[in-house]
């Protein structure tokens, strides 16, 4: 996101003479903190400050985010009551699509109904006549599998069960989601959940060795590399699904490249990716280098919040790192939020060169001004 604001303000082309700000929140994948973020985004008010600002105070146009579709349902609900544009880049929960509900949501991924309706055609070609759904305990989950249901009705197949994942480990609900694909007839399992969920249920998938299943991805997992490992190849080999298409972003591994938390002291999210990838503690810093509050599947909290004796240099190396930080052949969501973004700048541009007489608001078709516009009068723009 911080790439592609750069990029919009270096253009002529778009919102000239004029500079797009930031706000960052952590939603942590929690909704308490999306609505708290919303709230934050609504108020102007900074009890809860955001982890890193590049922003003169200047009037918020718009939100992108949040990441998970019910993280979005939630903030959603509140930001849609003052028509505060929205646009989401992951969040493909069919009930976003509702302007009844969420009448300023915009999206850059298509609705889950279009990934439903894949799915069944999917099925149908490979001439499966008994499947398996699974769901995450979530909007997305419950929202996926109910439409995926609905569509396999309509073309007349059959799903064998349907059972959901507690997103808070409960041994109970998880053993049985085990027991439902352990004993079923049904070979092909489709699995609506993210890629952060859907860990404790791998885990159970090894524990119970169970394999010779094959496994209908939604989006939010297909590409996880999760899957990729090699010791879960025998349980998850030969998944399919469907992906959102990658890209390529120009500019952005070098961008990555020139990363560092001495940049800018008050940039909490640089500081703790620094801590967290070179295992080190930055000078004068409070901020935990990883934080883990995900539920391991003995039912116990997996909780990492600790300070590393060690400190870091400034001098550690971004190309010495062994994961896939510096991996941009893979950019799917990462060009989402880039299109998201796009698509506010556009529509402020837009708004910037309304001529009086030509505008969209009633009466007279009169044009809203920068900065003095309402929430509203941006969401004429983003449609």
């Amino acid at each position: 996101m911080i790439h592609t604001i750069k990029e919009i303000n270096e253009r002529n082309d778009i919102l000239p003479n004029h500079t797009l700000g930031y706000q960052i929140f952590d939603t942590c994948y929690t909704i308490t903190k999306a609505m708290e973020s919303a709230l934050v985004f609504l108020t102007g008010q900074e009890e809860f400050q955001p982890n890193f600002r590049n922003s003169t105070g200047s009037i918020l146009a718009a939100m992108v985010g949040a990441g998970g579709s019910s993280l979005s349902v939630a903030a959603s609900r509140i930001l849609g009551l003052y028509y505060m544009p929205q646009v989401g880049y992951t969040s493909s929960c069919s009930i976003l699509s509702d302007k009844f509900q969420f009448p300023s949501y915009l999206r850059v991924i298509p609705s889950d109904k279009i990934q439903s309706e894949a799915m069944v055609n999917l099925i149908k070609h490979f001439g499966w006549v008994w499947v398996g759904a699974i769901a995450a305990d979530d909007d997305y989950g419950k929202y996926g599998v109910k439409t995926f249901k609905e569509k396999m009705e309509t073309a007349n197949l059959c799903v064998a069960f349907s059972e959901t994942i507690p997103k808070i480990y409960s041994n109970e609900k998880m053993q049985k989601a085990v027991d439902a694909v352990k004993t079923s007839t049904a070979r092909v399992i489709v699995l609506f959940t993210s890629d952060i969920d859907l860990s404790p249920f791998v885990l159970e998938m090894v524990h119970h060795n169970i394999t010779d299943r094959t496994w209908i991805a939604s989006e939010a997992w297909i590409t996880s590399a999760l899957i990729a490992k090699p010791e879960y190849f025998p349980y998850f080999g030969g998944t399919i699904g469907f992906a959102i298409p990658r890209t390529i972003i120009p500019g952005l591994k070098e961008f990555l490249y020139d990363i560092h938390p001495s940049k800018d002291p008050n940039d909490v999210l640089t500081i703790e990716f620094w801590q967290t990838a070179f295992n080190c503690t930055w000078p004068n810093s409070s901020v935990p280098y990883n934080v883990d509050h995900r539920v391991n599947m003995t039912g116990k909290e997996d909780r990492l919040y600790d300070m590393s004796d060690q400190l870091c240099t400034g001098e550690e190396k971004l190309e010495d790192l062994k994961n896939t930080y510096l991996d941009v052949s893979q950019l799917r969501t990462t060009n989402n939020v880039k299109q998201a973004v796009y698509a506010i700048a556009y529509a402020l541009d837009g708004l910037s060169r309304c001529q009086e007489g030509h505008g969209p608001y009633d009466p007279n078709n009169t044009c809203a001004y920068i900065p003095t516009f309402e929430f509203w009068q941006v969401s004429c723009f983003t449609s």
